[in-house]
């Protein structure tokens, strides 16, 4: 059996409440040749004790301290700190199956890949769903840009985050990390390594378990992460569309829900932010001809895209009620 050693990056903040099933699902993997590397992006709430108590229980745990710095930060400081011939990146509050490290490791030497990718389980407080496309009961190798691009925006085989994917180190050795927890970081990051990758190959097994967390970045009210979030997906969306013409349609869907997501965080405060909702109704509406014949963009997305378009204020004046209402 061929081995290779693979560093797990975990990046912690305020983790306490499901730190120890997360390192648990780690520790409890059948293949053994990995390391787990802990960074606690300045927790205050016991997460550190629970990071330095698995540092005894197993050698192969390693932490390390730093100021908040955001999530992307952590990621590279773990990164940085590695050793392993290959990468896999875990959220704090999430787990993973004690099949993941060996299954992922064998399609990784079978398929020649640079990234694996396997199925998600997504959970929030109501329910349980599967948050990425089963390919079936075999392993599908992607090895030319455009079935990459197709299966990440057209089949939704492929999906825009760090985890869940097992990634060959070469990969993100020039990437350049996100600062202060940027929304978008994950589909950042998951584009630069399609970009990258020659071979993806993706498989059927369920191995990551993702808890959707309330409180996070995604779900917050509107601050000046959500601009600096806006620009970045334009940029990403423009560069995507240059390289993949065909499905210029397409893309602009898909980007309309991200870019949208800054309105709903105006929503949330109550407020409409005049630079930010300029910039969005401005580039929402260049692109509305595009966004309109995509097919895999929902009436609902595209009715609230035409609402903004037309009258934005009434637009973050009912989200604000619907926030309210829902807590969402």
């Amino acid at each position: 059996m061929i081995t290779m050693k693979i560093s797990i990056v975990i990046p912690v903040f305020n983790a306490k409440e499901y730190l120890e099933r997360c390192l648990d699902s780690i520790l409890s993997q059948e293949y053994e040749d990995y390391e787990a590397i802990m960074v606690n992006d300045g927790s205050t709430d016991g997460s550190a004790d629970i990071c330095l108590s698995y540092c005894k229980k197993d050698a192969r745990f390693k932490y390390i301290y730093q100021e908040n710095s955001g999530p992307d930060i952590a990621r590279k400081t773990g990164t940085d700190a590695s050793d392993g011939e290959w990468l896999l990146y875990v959220d704090a509050d999430d787990h993973i199956s004690d099949k993941m490290l060996a299954t992922m490791s064998e399609t990784a030497v079978e398929s020649d890949a640079d990234i694996v990718c396997c199925q998600i389980v997504r959970f929030n407080e109501n329910r349980e769903w599967n948050g990425s496309r089963n390919t079936g009961e075999r392993i599908k190798v992607l090895n030319n840009k455009k079935d990459i691009y197709r299966a990440f925006f057209v089949t939704e085989e492929l999906i825009g985050t760090y985890y869940a994917k097992l990634i060959r180190r070469s990969i993100m050795d020039k990437y350049d990390f996100i600062k202060d927890g940027l929304i978008g970081e994950d589909i950042t990051a998951a584009l630069y390594m399609f970009d990258k990758a020659n071979t993806i190959a993706v498989i059927p097994d369920k191995l990551y378990f993702y808890y959707q967390n309330r409180k996070s970045i995604s779900h917050a009210k509107y601050s000046f992460r959500h601009m600096v979030s806006l620009n970045n997906y334009i940029c990403l969306r423009d560069e995507m569309i240059q390289k993949n013409e065909a499905l210029e349609t397409r893309i602009c869907g898909y980007f309309a829900g991200y870019q949208m997501a800054v309105a709903t965080a105006m929503g949330r405060n109550g407020s409409y932010e005049k630079d930010a909702g300029e910039l969005l109704r401005r580039d929402l509406k260049d692109h509305w001809e595009s966004i309109k014949k995509d097919k895999k963009t929902s009436v609902f997305m595209k009715c609230c895209i035409l609402l903004y378009n037309c009258l934005p204020k009434v637009f973050v004046g009912l989200f604000r009620i619907l926030y309210l209402l829902t807590g969402r």
